[in-house]
């Protein structure tokens, strides 16, 4: 992503770069696991805010730590729900950003300073390694790679001429051995460490390589069983081990953003009382299991340039 996004009815359409974080709602999860809300990071007057839409009770509004750039692209949501992964807008190409909550402090990932733009970035557990789809450090090639954060070190695992990046270009999975890519206009799964490619016929990744939507459209659970994409405005999802299997989970567009314990989705929906806004909407949970959705009351119409996801509600409180 080179600047913040807004990403509405399949469309995206770019829009000054800040940070967001946004809505609150507590899922049903084992005693040991945590308790995940959604979250949005916008713009605020003052810099990026952090907003949280608890399913009962008003929005909360959460400084994030000071000294950050006035203008960032998200690259993730970490997968322990703890933290963000930011990159500044302005191209100064400083490296990828580590934003955590309790106690509020950022810090640079090593390993990424000189990186160019990011398209995806996954972060492994345990072992904390990230795999990320963009442009290497030099600004000439684009493709996958893996930073070692304790190590500080930066590997190049696939590479190509974009906009295909030779298959390299979509979202890595979870172990990072994975990456989604497109042949044509359909999507498939490169096995990074045969170099293997596998179609999965009739699920277009986008209309065309030239559709700066198509890398949003398709990602991975975090436990990597499922791959998510949207085909015609519906939410589907692919079996990551038999790809011949699907559910189809309705209406949808992009993003959609998976919790971390990969049990529900979380979507953007319009309504009709947030027409006065304009273009202002609101947050849905969608239950991967049972298909069952529910609109965050605290997030309606309050939902307009930023991005949204998962954290942990107690790594911010």
């Amino acid at each position: 992503m080179t600047t913040l996004a807004r990403f509405s009815g399949g469309l995206v359409s770019a829009i000054a770069a800040t940070l967001a974080i946004g809505s609150w709602t507590q899922l049903k999860v084992k005693a040991d696991s945590a308790v995940l809300c959604a979250a949005y990071i916008h713009p605020g007057i003052n810099g990026a805010v952090l907003t949280l839409f608890p399913a009962d009770g008003p929005q909360v509004m959460l400084p994030l730590p000071s000294g950050l750039p006035a203008s960032l692209t998200l690259n993730a949501f970490g997968p322990d729900g703890k933290a963000v992964y930011v990159q500044r807008a302005d191209f100064s190409f400083e490296g990828i950003i580590k934003i955590e909550f309790k106690p509020a402090r950022q810090s640079l990932v090593p390993g990424s300073a000189g990186l160019g733009t990011i398209w995806h970035l996954t972060i492994s557990r345990p072992g904390g390694q990230i795999f990320l789809s963009g442009i290497d450090k030099n600004l000439r090639r684009c493709g996958t790679f893996e930073i070692d954060p304790d190590a500080g070190t930066f590997r190049t695992l696939l590479v190509g001429a974009y906009p295909d990046c030779g298959g390299g270009g979509g979202a890595i999975s979870p172990d990072g051995k994975r990456v989604l890519s497109h042949v044509g206009e359909e999507l498939s799964v490169r096995n990074l460490e045969t170099d293997s490619n596998e179609v999965v016929h009739g699920i277009p990744g986008g209309p065309s390589q030239s559709d700066g939507t198509w890398p949003y459209k398709a990602t991975w659970s975090p436990d990597g069983r499922w791959i998510s994409t949207i085909l015609r405005d519906r939410i589907i999802l692919i079996d990551a081990t038999d790809t011949s299997r699907r559910r189809n989970l309705g209406h949808g567009s992009v993003p959609v953003v998976w919790s971390q314990d990969s049990k529900s989705l979380l979507l953007s929906t319009s309504q009709l009382r947030c027409a006065p806004s304009l273009y202002f909407e609101s947050l849905e949970s969608l239950d991967v299991q049972t298909g069952k959705r529910s609109v965050i009351k605290s997030s309606r119409c309050e939902v307009g340039p930023g991005w949204f996801g998962w954290i942990d509600s107690d790594a911010v409180r």
